[in-house]
């Protein structure tokens, strides 16, 4: 009976050890070629920002509901647009090419054209292409403001 019980008990301790499953994200694209590929004429859908002041200090807050179903496209002829979704909080900003974009290796510059949520008319920004595939894109940048300096990082899927 001892026997019994202490090799339930050591199958019971050694099953509950297991490791959690984790979700492996596909490779990311490497190839200037095909990181292009994946980037343009698609409708991206932002999922998710984080803002990263430190390795213990990471804002993971939701998105505003409005920015739920607004598209991004980076169209071949270089302009950048923004489809703003069914919940309009943007009054009086209007869909449509809001700048113009160009991918130089893994970084991506954006060139702001007219003022939308977020960024001002003339305003460039260099993200760094974090990770890319067919299905996801994941884009950062370092922003400096008085007195603290953090890592803003999108995360969007093909719509």
């Amino acid at each position: 009976m001892k026997k019994i019980l202490g090799i339930i008990m050591i199958g019971t301790v050694l099953f509950s050890c297991q490791k959690e499953k984790t979700i492996a994200e596909e490779p990311s694209l490497t190839d200037f070629a095909q990181m292009k590929g994946a980037l343009i004429n698609t409708d991206w859908v932002l999922k998710h920002t984080a803002l990263i002041y430190s390795p213990d200090l990471v804002d993971n807050s939701e998105l505003e509901p409005c920015k739920n179903d607004d598209t991004y496209k980076f169209k071949l002829n270089g302009n950048a647009d923004v489809q703003f979704g069914s919940i309009d909080c943007y009054m009086p900003y209007a869909s449509g090419t809001y700048g113009t974009w160009d991918l130089q290796g893994t970084t991506l510059k954006q060139t702001i054209t007219r003022d939308i949520p977020g960024f001002v008319n003339g305003e460039v920004i260099f993200w760094t292409v974090d990770y890319i595939t067919q299905n996801k894109l994941r884009i950062k940048r370092t922003i400096v403001e008085p007195g603290k300096t953090y890592t803003e990082m999108d995360t969007y899927i093909r719509k």
